[in-house]
């Protein structure tokens, strides 16, 4: 069953076409371009704007594994309530000049971005909204809770502990690890645990810088290897540009850090 959906007035929607146009700025090495989203990342999503209270009755619905059923219906009705409680009106005039500055700043292709969570912060939206019919209100809070229930199999990408937990975390991991990975890997690493700050603005922007340094040195090794071993290189490359399109959890973590590796082993 399918309700309309109008993803222009989806803050989190927004807020993920920046970062998915973040990603390939990156990965294509276009400073301009990356300097305008952190402007607009950092104007419209920084801490107390409206968009940036929006954007976090979304993301509450994103670590529920610890809720049973019950939890998960009274988070939707205390969602809708916070919801409503937003100056809507205010809400709507700042998407409006998002939406605008995105248009004359990052051009309207960006709208035609794939975001892979799309049908569930589509169904969240139109959950929090209340403005369909009663029937198939209940029919999106329904297919809401099911997402949310799928969801419990999956891992949180980024990790929710307190700063004292992170510090005596990091700490004993530079000393456990420190003659095992690379410094790279560590760096990248450390990002990562440390995400939870900003919710994970900062790691997101450092990890594409990340795949952008690596897809550079491994195009430069195409050139200078045998014909066997630059079609492997190429292989890897394809699969690097793919990047933006994929979820950034921990399997995609885990990969750019053999990549780190093997980038490390060809240059030695």
């Amino acid at each position: 069953m399918k309700f309309r959906h109008n993803k222009k007035r989806n803050t989190a929607f927004i807020y993920e076409v920046l970062i998915v146009e973040y990603s390939k700025a990156s990965m294509s090495g276009d400073g301009n371009k990356k300097n305008k989203l952190i402007n607009l990342l950092k104007k419209h999503f920084s801490k107390e704007t409206l968009l940036r209270k929006d954007l976090d009755i979304y993301k509450s619905f994103e670590k529920t594994s610890d809720l049973d059923s019950d939890m998960k219906v009274k988070l939707i009705k205390e969602a809708k309530s916070q919801f409503g409680l937003l100056d809507r009106k205010k809400i709507f005039s700042q998407q409006t000049n998002l939406i605008n500055e995105i248009n004359k700043n990052i051009g309207f292709s960006a709208w035609d971005n794939f975001v892979s969570n799309y049908k569930k912060l589509a169904t969240i939206n139109q959950t929090l909204n209340k403005t369909l019919p009663p029937k198939k209100q209940i029919l999106v809070e329904k297919k809401l809770i099911n997402m949310l229930a799928q969801q419990d199999s999956e891992k949180n990408p980024f990790p929710n502990i307190n700063n004292l937990a992170v510090k005596t975390f990091v700490k004993k991991f530079n000393e456990e690890y420190d003659q095992l990975l690379e410094h790279e890997q560590k760096k990248l690493l450390e990002k990562y645990i440390t995400s939870y700050n900003d919710d994970g603005l900062e790691f997101k922007m450092y990890f594409y810088e990340e795949i952008d340094r690596l897809k550079n040195l491994l195009n430069k090794k195409v050139g200078k290897n045998t014909s066997l071993l630059s079609e492997k290189l190429q292989k890897i490359i394809d699969r690097v540009d793919k990047y933006s399109e994929r979820s950034l959890d921990r399997t995609l973590i885990t990969e750019v850090m053999q990549i780190q590796s093997l980038v490390k082993e060809i240059n030695q």
